[in-house]
């Protein structure tokens, strides 16, 4: 009895049914199928109409015979050509080759056996010769023009990529013609400066009636060679531009150029060769300002220490305060440059307290009128100040580097006035004076660290610490601090502090 096939095996064989007709299918799908199929159709319809005649014959059919069936076989063969021009277009050389042997082929029965000529196969043969060289230009044809095309495409799409890659750029990037005409701006161009194709490079770029020879290099860039330099556009923008000379489509030579912002680079070289300046000075200034108490300490001491000379008690108590002075200023020095160094470091914290601004005035004015004996000072403070949550030694200290600023950039017997008044939960601190002042394009400076401006002091000394400690502990107090002023009629130097909150309202807040 014998055994039905089991499930696997009819998927095994249905599986092996399957895939033939699918393989057939896709056979009949591929174009190379069809182009194969209509070369033979060629062939077939050729061979029939070469022998069309002696099928008339063998057949009887009288009302087809027609003398132009029998006329010169060269003609006929003609009709040949059509299948080798096709082969050697899609089968280049070798099909034209071979299509042309098979005609030939086909040529020699009817060559043989019924040409009337003595030499039957010379006809056949030339023409063969023929037409082997017409399918084989045709073969060598479509193999340039694919050759071509290919190129072609290939230069196309290298020629997308590099204009792509152009357009993404964050650098600014033009190509400009030896007339100077801009022939490409990339968006980031077109971002800074607006759309410039087809204007004058000079013009789109700094607005100028005329080529800008003397800094410009892009007619050294035009003439293959590749420049860099830099240059200061609209809007005082400074770029870094590098030129290269690129071949445009149409077989001119022209200049690429990019354009990279180097504004704030330069900003920040500027501010770092500043600093820099601006340390060595304070270096200088400091090594000086140290140099000079030590010096007359030391020639005090020396003097005191003298045996043979016999002081009074008066001259003894001059020297004794000129080294309280001088040793004064080496402390306030010293600190200045802690208070400095803390700062930078970020570990100078203030330690809020409430205090009242009229007692931290009236202790800082006490000191400095003893100090500057030959200065006027004057206040006006208005009664009833609130309190303010404040670091009372940080703001002693605020108050007493713009009193020591006032009276070293002002005369001796000239006022020194101190305001303070209250508007919107803030106290306002002022100090004036009647000194030499301050240039307007110096004020935004004054701030700045060892900045010392360019008017001079009647007072010996100065770092260009003070102003900026000042202004570093008023903001960490949540103030604002500036100046105003005017040449020759003297500087104000005002800070802000909030006022305390009642210990209600700031819980509520």
């Amino acid at each position: 009895m014998s055994q039905l096939p089991s499930a696997g095996t009819k998927a095994e064989d249905g599986g092996g049914n399957s895939r033939p007709k699918a393989h057939g299918l896709a056979v009949l799908k591929r174009r190379d199928f069809y182009v194969f199929y209509i070369l033979l159709c060629l062939l077939a319809f050729c061979t029939l109409f070469y022998y069309f005649g002696e099928l008339v014959g063998l057949a009887g059919w009288e009302p087809l015979r027609r003398g132009f069936f029998y006329g010169v076989h060269d003609v006929h063969r003609l009709l040949f050509l059509a299948p080798i021009i096709y082969a050697g277009h899609f089968y280049r050389v070798k099909g034209a080759v071979i299509v042309a042997l098979l005609a030939f082929a086909i040529f020699v029965p009817r060559a043989v056996l019924i040409s009337p000529f003595s030499d039957p196969l010379l006809r056949p043969v030339l023409f063969t010769i023929v037409a082997v060289t017409i399918g084989t230009l045709t073969g060598m044809i479509r193999n340039q023009s694919e050759r071509r095309s290919l190129l072609e495409a290939l230069l196309r799409s290298e020629r997308d990529r590099f204009w792509g890659m152009l357009d993404r750029m964050r650098d600014g990037v033009v190509v400009a013609g030896p007339d100077y005409t801009v022939r490409f701006a990339n968006p980031s161009m077109v971002r800074d400066f607006g759309e410039g194709v087809g204007r004058k490079c000079y013009e789109y770029l700094q607005g100028l009636d005329l080529p800008c020879e003397e800094t410009c290099r892009m007619p050294n860039v035009a003439h293959g060679a590749t420049e860099r330099w830099e240059c200061s556009l609209r809007g005082g923008m400074t770029y870094e531009v590098v030129g290269s000379p690129i071949v445009d489509s149409d077989g001119v030579t022209c200049s690429l150029a990019t354009f990279r912002n180097i504004t704030q680079r330069k900003q920040l070289e500027m501010e770092l060769i500043e600093l820099n300046r601006l340390k060595s000075e304070l270096l200088s200034n400091v090594s000086h300002e140290l140099r000079s108490p030590l010096t007359s300490i030391k020639g005090i001491i020396s003097s005191l220490l003298q045996e043979d000379i016999d002081l009074d008690h008066e001259t003894r108590q001059m020297l004794l305060r000129g080294v309280g002075e001088e040793t004064d200023r080496l402390a306030s020095l010293v600190t200045k440059l802690l208070d400095m160094s803390k700062l930078e470091a970020g570990v100078w914290k203030p330690e809020k307290e409430s205090c009242l601004v009229s007692d931290i005035i009236g202790e800082v004015l006490e000191r400095q009128k003893w100090i500057h004996k030959n200065h006027v000072f004057d206040t006006d403070i208005e009664a009833d100040l609130p309190q303010v949550c404040a670091d009372y030694g940080q703001i002693r200290q605020v108050l007493t580097n713009l009193v020591e600023n006032a009276a070293a950039y002002s005369n001796e017997k000239t006022r020194i006035a101190v305001q303070a008044s209250s508007a919107d939960n803030e106290i306002r601190v002022c100090v004036s004076d009647q000194g030499v002042g301050i240039p307007q394009e110096e004020l935004e400076k004054v701030f700045e660290k060892f900045y010392r401006g360019t008017q001079r002091r009647t007072k010996p000394g100065g770092t260009g610490l003070g102003l900026a400690i000042c202004e570093a502990i008023v903001l960490a107090h949540g103030g604002r601090i500036w100046a105003e002023s005017e040449l020759g009629k003297g500087s104000t130097f005002c800070f802000t502090l909030p006022v305390a909150l009642p210990p209600s309202e700031g819980r509520d807040r």
